[in-house]
């Protein structure tokens, strides 16, 4: 009884760190939270399981993703974007670092900038990769036949993820396109943290596509998506999960008291 019981114990407390971190969450981009999953010890046992059972009880199992879309906040920056629809952005490795040095990641957060080379980054330096999984860059200035030499004036970015660059008062280059990535089972992914995701052999080899090609959602320039934790949803799961807590916790001092009144005999 008392293994069982510890067993739901230990059930309990991971719920509840999931649900705290989905609530920790709430306020980052692209942030796609996590549901808790459960499997019967028995039903384990049974199912051609090749890890041993220790007494009947439950035991937690890899979190689910919940990767539906979030709401859409307008910022009107430049280089805010948004998807709507499949696919992730993909991020390559940190400027200055060799391509093998680290796998490539994925996100639905859409905030990005320039940094001092022109390269569209992340906040914290990660590149965003194009067509090719190549670096985007846009040149801060350039020369034209007009004008000479014109500065970066204004960055524009298609539904398609096409970008275009103006330099001076009217010279439009296009200077890259953004290419989304999709997954045949994204939810075998692999959750690294900071809303970014990287592949596994449950996910599967990432598609490569510009957006609005094949399933691959559009962008939304302007926008950032939200995090789509809901969280009232999320305190109402939490208070439920204390209130299991708290049951197998009597249940099992219920437990310690018998044994001891039995072994004082």
């Amino acid at each position: 009884m008392f293994s069982i019981l510890r067993t739901g114990l230990d059930a309990a407390n991971k719920d509840l760190a999931v649900i705290s971190n989905n609530i920790a969450n709430t306020g980052t981009n692209g942030f796609k939270r996590s549901e808790a999953q459960f499997e019967d010890m028995y039903h384990s046992h049974h199912n051609r399981s090749q890890e041993v059972a220790r007494g009947i009880g439950v035991k937690t199992i890899k979190p689910r993703q919940n990767f539906s879309q979030g709401s859409l906040q307008q910022t009107n920056g430049s280089l805010d974007l948004a998807i709507m629809g499949e696919g992730f952005f993909v991020l390559g490795t940190p400027i200055g670092r060799e391509v093998g040095d680290q796998p490539l990641t994925y996100t639905r957060d859409g905030s990005f900038q320039l940094d001092r080379e022109g390269n569209v980054v992340t906040t914290d330096g990660l590149p965003l990769l194009g067509e090719g999984q190549t670096k985007i860059n846009i040149p801060f200035k350039s020369s034209t036949a007009n004008e000479g030499e014109a500065i970066l004036t204004e960055i524009k970015v298609s539904n398609e993820g096409i970008i275009e660059a103006t330099y001076g008062i009217d010279t439009t280059v296009q200077v890259g396109k953004i290419a989304l990535a999709d997954f045949v089972n994204e939810f075998g992914l692999q959750n690294i943290g900071s809303a970014r995701f990287q592949q596994t052999g449950e996910s599967g080899a990432p598609t490569f596509g510009a957006p609005k090609e094949s399933t691959l959602g559009k962008l939304q320039a302007g926008f950032l998506e939200k995090s789509n934790t809901d969280i009232t949803d999320e305190i109402i799961l939490m208070l439920r999960t204390q209130q299991a807590f708290n049951g197998c916790s009597k249940m099992m001092q219920s437990d310690i008291d018998v044994t001891k009144k039995l072994s004082a005999r």
